[in-house]
């Protein structure tokens, strides 16, 4: 995927400076209007600062229905999201706020990054600020010795590409703190989980939202998105070798039916096990266009009777264990 200027430029609205205002009420940053350069890459060019002085005027004008779109540069939207809401979060742990109040917050400032990314911007770098949100979720489940009905008080179930990767990699955490990995494996299972899915930002609009059976060309846009997913990662060149196959991986099934490499039982990594476990539950008990969600008990009873050779038996049988808890 080619980046252009505007890869690096997020339209903003009305919603996004109220936030923004209520995130940090002292922050700035610059906004910039777009440009017609003749055909060829646009040109963005300062429109103003949003600051204390100039909010009302800004925020009333962006409201306007003939307003011009403004934009934010995405070394502010790093800058607000990395020094500002994830701060806001370890200072909420330093002031001893309840973990679980805590855990919701970092759970939507997970899913805003992953919007950004999905839905608003082009570049990949708003994703590094995942690494520090993986690292808090970690320290609210494992310090608050937080159940699974906690977690399913916190996750969404929008169909969307930002609440799936949220959720997965909320889910990771757990999963990985029942079965006592290391703190370090049981982050990098969580960032995971975020990341795994994010080439499914190559795939058509058209694909996604079809609601007839797909054809043959839109299955192969489908089977692209875990190599997709595997190389974009790979070319941020800062995260591990697990992630990495986490993502090229978690469509492979145990007994060698899956895609994209028809892979089977121990040759599929661990990590990559446990993300095709993750993903077709959070699939199932999410809500759907032609369903309704499932509940916990009901996806696990399926995916244990239903899905024969899908998965790593005594894997999903410890998963099936870790959220016991809270079937209903």
């Amino acid at each position: 995927m080619t980046s252009s200027i505007a890869d690096y430029y997020r339209e903003i609205n009305r919603d996004f400076l109220n936030k923004a205002w209520q995130d940090g009420p002292q922050l700035g940053f610059e906004l910039f209007y777009k440009a017609s350069n003749g055909g060829e890459s646009p040109r963005f060019l300062k429109f103003g600062t949003y600051d204390p002085e100039t909010r009302e005027k800004i925020r009333n004008l962006v409201g306007a229905e003939d307003s011009q779109s403004l934009y934010i540069h995405e070394n502010d939207l790093i800058h607000y999201y990395n020094d500002f809401l994830i701060v806001n979060l370890r200072q909420a742990l330093e002031r001893q706020e309840p973990y679980e109040n805590v855990l919701a917050d970092v759970y939507q400032v997970s899913y805003r990054i992953l919007q950004e990314y999905f839905d608003s911007i082009g570049s990949t770098r708003i994703l590094r600020s995942l690494k520090e949100v993986v690292e808090i979720m970690q320290l609210c489940m494992s310090q608050g010795k937080l159940g699974a009905g906690s977690v399913f008080k916190i996750i969404s179930n929008e169909n969307t590409h930002s609440s799936h990767c949220a959720n997965a990699g909320f889910l990771n955490i757990f999963f990985a703190l029942q079965l006592k990995l290391s703190p370090a494996e049981t982050r990098e299972l969580g960032l995971g989980g975020m990341l795994y899915d994010i080439g499914k930002k190559n795939i058509p609009l058209g694909v996604l939202k079809k609601k007839e059976e797909l054809s043959k060309e839109d299955w192969q846009h489908i089977r692209k998105h875990p190599s997709a997913s595997r190389k974009i990662l790979n070319d941020m060149k800062c995260y591990s070798q697990n992630i990495l196959l986490m993502a090229a991986e978690h469509h492979e099934k145990y007994d060698g039916t899956g895609y994209p490499f028809r892979m089977a039982g121990e040759k599929i990594s661990f990590p990559a096990q446990v993300c095709a476990i993750t993903d077709v539950f959070n699939a199932l008990i999410c809500n759907r266009e032609h369903r309704e969600p499932r509940s916990t008990f009901e996806t696990l009873v399926e995916m244990k009777n239903k899905m024969p050779g899908h998965f790593n038996p005594t894997t999903l049988l410890n998963f099936i264990k870790a959220f016991a808890s809270s079937m209903k």
